[in-house]
C-alpha cells in the first residue's frame, strides 16, 4: 500500500509539473498585455472624468484644431488632439495614461484627393479615405499595431465601410513613430501653444 501511495503522488507531482510547463509553454506576454490594454481602456471609458478643452491654431501653417484633456483626480488619463492640416484632411487621435505612462493609442486620420476625372456637372471627382489606427505599448514601445482603412467617392458611405473593415497589422511604422512621440508628449500640454509645439515638432 505504501508502494502504491508512493506512486500515485509521484505520478500526481509530474502531472502537476507538466502542467505548469504546458501552461507556462503556452503563455503569451503580447496577448497578456494587450488584455490588460482593453481592461484599463474600458475602465477610463467608463469613468466620469474631468475635461478640459481649448482651441489652437498655428499662424505661420494651415495647422488648427482642439485640445481636450480627461482628468481622474488630477491625473492626466486621456488626451483627444483633433485637427486639420490644411483643407485635404484631418485627424484625432487619443492618446490613453495609467499612473502618467502612455498604453494605447487610437487614431483616426481622413483625407480627400481628385481622380483626376470629370463628373456630369462639370466638377471635378473626389476620392475620400479614412484610416484607423490602434497601438498597444508596453513601456514606451509598441507591442501590437492594428490599422484598417476604407475609401469611396461617396463620403457618407465611409463610416459604415470603415466599421466592416477588419483590423490587420499596420506596416506604416512612420505613423506609428510620429503617434507614440506625441504620446509620450501631449499629457503634458496644457495651453494652446503647448499643443501646437506638440503636432508641429514632428511635421
Amino acid at each position: 500500500m505504501k508502494h502504491s501511495s508512493f506512486l500515485t503522488r509521484r505520478f500526481f507531482l509530474s502531472g502537476l509539473f507538466l502542467l505548469s510547463f504546458g501552461v507556462s509553454l503556452h503563455a503569451d506576454p503580447v496577448e497578456d498585455r494587450v488584455n490588460w490594454i482593453r481592461a484599463r481602456y474600458g475602465e477610463i471609458e467608463g469613468a466620469r472624468l474631468r475635461s478640459r478643452s481649448f482651441e489652437f491654431e498655428s499662424q505661420d501653417e494651415p495647422l488648427s484644431g482642439t485640445c481636450t484633456l480627461y482628468f481622474q483626480g488630477d491625473e492626466v488619463v486621456k488626451v483627444l488632439l483633433s485637427y486639420g492640416a490644411g483643407d485635404h484632411g484631418a485627424s484625432d487621435e487619443y492618446y490613453y495614461y495609467s499612473g502618467g505612462t502612455l498604453f494605447f493609442v487610437y487614431a483616426s486620420d481622413g483625407y480627400w484627393r481628385f481622380t483626376g476625372e470629370t463628373l456630369s456637372n462639370g466638377e471635378s471627382e473626389t476620392i475620400d479615405t479614412a484610416v484607423e489606427h490602434r497601438l498597444y505599448l508596453d513601456g514606451g514601445r509598441i507591442v501590437r499595431h492594428l490599422s484598417k482603412e476604407a475609401t469611396s467617392k461617396k463620403p457618407e458611405a465611409l463610416k459604415g465601410l470603415l466599421a466592416k473593415a477588419e483590423n490587420h497589422p499596420s506596416g506604416d511604422s512612420d505613423r506609428a513613430a510620429r503617434l507614440v512621440r506625441r504620446g509620450l508628449r501631449a499629457n503634458s500640454i496644457r495651453n494652446a501653444g503647448a499643443a501646437l509645439q506638440v503636432l508641429m515638432e514632428d511635421e
